[in-house]
């Protein structure tokens, strides 16, 4: 758990040097490449006073950096804006679109965005980056990745891939050895190509099984007349959230009370997305979503997320909430396969917190 918030940030910039100031981020000590860059870039916005703002009257800002273009998946913080839930909150959000290209934990750590979203795996890659970035918030408490498959060929198991062609991300291949190293299996049994966001390749029967977000592909594959059997990989034992809210270490420590608010704004745009997924899809739609956006296609999106959504602690605890053992988990597959080095020791406390959530629900 970390720190209760820190004295105002204009009595820090008074007391800390550079220096001082560089070890409260974690930036010092680090080691390494990583660690020097972002040094340079936790310098460079000591120079511009970023890390320090001066204080301000009004809504409280806040730079919310998606994570990818804007549609029903950030339905909840569209909803937040819209019924007015920012507004009463105090806070003042602005949604940027990602992208294939976006650097999202690098916008965070060099302070051009406070706020975006990743995943455990994600954020372990930056804590072995050295970057100083805390996770706050879960919005999909079950992970919506999985393959899907032809309905008659389907994959339902590890081993029904031998012998097949599996179109994945190589981001994901080394956690799916894992999986099939556990489960007793050849990996090098299994031909495994490259897939892009495009599930054409599964219903041209090019690959037998296409590995995605099942609320993105599910909906699309139904458009092409496919009704897909889908085999998620929280079955297959990864420990994951999707659509994880994380900020600098430091603007947790300045803006605690801010991002309270925030979080607690969101629980209610989530909420209010999950008892209206048809109108908040036309809304994002008209208002948000690209141009050319199928509104059948982010309603049936929109339907499928709330399964997800309100999966495990959200029934017990309340929505976004977030547990460290799932990065504890994570972990574990992540040095299994050589994501993580086995020698690298990752602090899940600094890199996910409660304090956030917990003081949004009202939950002691």
């Amino acid at each position: 758990m970390p720190a209760a918030p820190m004295s105002p940030a204009s009595a820090l910039a008074s007391t800390l040097g550079r220096r001082d100031a560089l070890r409260r981020l974690g930036l010092i000590g680090l080691g390494g490449a990583a660690a020097a860059g972002y040094g340079a870039l936790a310098a460079d916005a000591l120079r511009r006073g970023d890390l320090f703002p001066r204080a301000h009257t009004g809504p409280a800002p806040i730079t919310h950096q998606l994570g990818w273009l804007k549609g029903v998946q950030f339905g909840g913080l569209f909803m937040a804006r819209e019924k007015g839930y920012l507004k009463e909150a105090g806070v003042a959000a602005d949604f940027t679109a990602g992208g294939p290209n976006t650097d999202y934990r690098s916008l965070v750590c060099s302070g051009r965005m406070l706020v975006s979203e990743s995943s455990p795996l994600g954020m372990i890659q930056g804590a072995v980056q050295g970057q100083p970035i805390v996770a706050f918030a879960a919005v999909m408490q079950k992970d919506p990745s999985a393959f899907m498959s032809p309905p008659d060929r389907p994959v339902a198991t590890l081993r029904d891939m031998l012998g097949k062609t599996i179109g994945v991300p190589p981001s994901v291949r080394k956690l799916i050895t894992v999986m099939l190293k556990r489960a007793h299996i050849d990996p090098s049994a299994i031909n495994f190509v490259p897939s892009g966001t495009d599930p054409g390749m599964l219903v041209s029967r090019q690959i037998d099984a296409y590995y995605s977000y099942a609320t993105t592909a599910v909906p699309s594959l139904r458009a092409l007349g496919m009704e897909p059997h889908v085999l998620f990989m929280s079955d297959l034992g990864s420990p994951s959230y999707a659509q994880v809210y994380f900020v600098r270490r430091d603007t947790l420590e300045r803006q605690h009370e801010r991002l309270v608010r925030y979080a607690r704004a969101l629980v209610k745009g989530w909420r209010y997305f999950i008892d209206n997924p048809d109108e908040s899809a036309e809304l994002i739609v008209r208002k948000w979503a690209p141009r050319g956006s199928s509104l059948s296609d982010q309603v049936a999106q929109a339907h499928m997320m709330r399964s997800f959504i309100l999966a495990g602690d959200a029934q017990t605890h309340g929505l976004l909430w977030i547990d460290p053992d799932v990065f504890k988990r994570a972990l574990v597959f992540a040095k299994e396969g050589g994501v993580t080095p086995p020698s690298v020791d990752i602090d899940i406390g600094a890199l996910c917190t409660q304090s956030v959530i917990k003081e949004a629900l009202g939950v002691a």
